[in-house]
C-alpha cells in the first residue's frame, strides 16, 4: 500500500484511457525469492531489463554457481493463491462525515500453498531458512509473465516486492483419508510498497515461459579420508529416508572442486562413482598433508545446490 503523496503546487490527476493492447497479470503460477541486497548489504538484487540476454541472466540466477545472495529462488507451481487486502479504516465524526486513516489497514497478505509431493517435509525445512534475511519476490503468472516492480517508468532495472520478512509463516496439514498433504505459506506486502509500480518481463521478451523456473534440489557433501592419497565423497540430497539418504547420482570430474587450505588439489586420474552418490579420486601425497582443511564442492550440477563438506586431514 504506497502512500498518496498530494503536491499543492503541482496537483496531477488520472489519465485512465488505456490503448487496444495491454499487459494484465493473469492468476499466479508461483513465486520467486529474491534476496533484497548483495553481500554487502547495501547494493538491491534487482533484474537488468536492458541486457540483450535478458532471459539467460534470469536463468543464470536460478543455478547454484551464482553468489548465494544474488541468487532467485523460484517455488514449485502452487494452489490456491490469494492476496487478500484488509479494509481500509476510517474514523466517523458526529456529524457521519468519515475520514480514512492513512497507515490503517490496507494490509496484503499473500498466501498459496504446494500439494503431495511439493508438501514434503525436505522442502518445509529449506522454507524454515526464509525469515533470518530480508528477501523481495517476483510473481510467475499462468501466462508465463514474470511481474516486478520498478520505481520509476524509466527504469532500466526491476527489483521483486517488499516482503515483510518478519510476517513470513509456513507450516504443513497432513494427508486424510480425502485429503493430500499440504504446505501453507504466507507472508504480508510491506505496507510501503507501490504495487501500482508493477510491470512484466513477458515470455516473448525472455525467450520462454517463466512457468518453466524451476527451484534447484538441496544437497550436501560428506567427506572421508580412506587414506594418505584417497578421498571419497557421499552426496546426497535431504529427500530420503530416516535410514538411506537419497543419492545424487551421474556426476563428473568437472562438477567437483577440491581445495587443501584454499589450494585446489588435482584429481587423479578421474572420479569414479562406486556406488550410487558415492564417488572416489586419488591425489598426490603432497597435495593434501597432515593438518590441511579439505573442502569439497559441487559445481554447475543442473537443478541441484549442494552445501560444501570439509575434514582435516589426520593421515599422513
Amino acid at each position: 500500500m504506497g502512500a498518496n503523496i498530494c503536491s499543492c503546487g503541482n496537483p496531477q490527476l488520472p489519465n485512465l484511457g488505456r490503448p487496444d493492447c495491454v499487459i494484465e497479470m493473469k492468476a499466479i503460477a508461483f513465486p520467486i525469492i529474491i534476496p533484497r541486497y548483495k553481500a554487502d548489504g547495501v547494493t538491491r538484487n534487482t533484474i537488468d531489463l536492458a541486457s540483450i540476454t535478458l532471459g539467460q541472466d534470469i536463468k543464470d540466477l536460478v543455478k547454484a554457481s551464482t553468489a548465494l545472495l544474488e541468487r532467485i529462488y523460484p517455488f514449485p507451481r502452487c494452489e490456491n493463491i490469494s492476496f487478500d487486502r484488509t479494509d481500509t479504516v476510517y474514523e466517523t465524526a458526529p456529524s457521519t462525515r468519515k475520514y480514512k486513516i492513512a497507515g490503517v489497514g490496507g494490509v496484503r497478505t499473500f498466501k498459496f500453498e504446494t500439494w503431495g509431493k511439493d508438501a514434503v517435509h525436505a522442502i518445509l525445512r529449506e522454507m524454515k531458512k526464509i525469515g533470518c534475511t530480508d528477501v523481495d519476490f517476483l510473481l510467475v503468472d499462468v501466462a508465463g509473465s514474470l511481474w516486478g516492480i520498478k520505481d520509476n517508468e524509466s527504469d532500466t532495472v526491476m527489483r521483486g516486492y517488499t516482503m515483510a520478512t518478519e510476517t513470513f509463516d509456513a507450516f504443513k496439514t497432513y494427508a486424510t483419508d480425502t485429503t493430500t498433504s499440504k504446505l501453507m505459506f504466507m507472508w504480508d506486502l510491506d505496507n510501503a510498497e507501490a504495487e501500482e509500480c508493477s510491470y512484466a518481463i513477458v515470455s516473448s521478451e525472455l525467450g520462454y515461459s517463466a512457468t518453466t523456473l524451476k527451484p534447484n534440489v538441496g544437497a550436501s557433501i560428506s567427506l572421508v579420508e580412506l587414506d594418505a592419497t584417497h578421498v571419497q565423497f557421499t552426496v546426497t540430497s535431504g529427500f530420503g529416508t530416516a535410514v538411506t539418504n537419497d543419492p545424487i547420482t551421474g556426476l563428473v570430474d568437472a562438477n567437483f572442486v577440491v581445495t587443501a587450505n584454499g589450494t585446489p588439489v588435482p584429481i587423479i586420474p578421474s572420479i569414479v562413482e562406486t556406488s550410487a552418490g558415492v564417488y572416489s579420486f586419488n591425489h598426490l601425497d603432497a597435495d593434501i598433508t597432515v593438518g590441511d582443511l579439505v573442502v569439497g564442492s559441487v559445481i554447475n550440477a543442473i537443478g541441484y545446490d549442494v552445501a560444501n563438506g570439509s575434514f582435516t586431514a589426520l593421515l599422513p
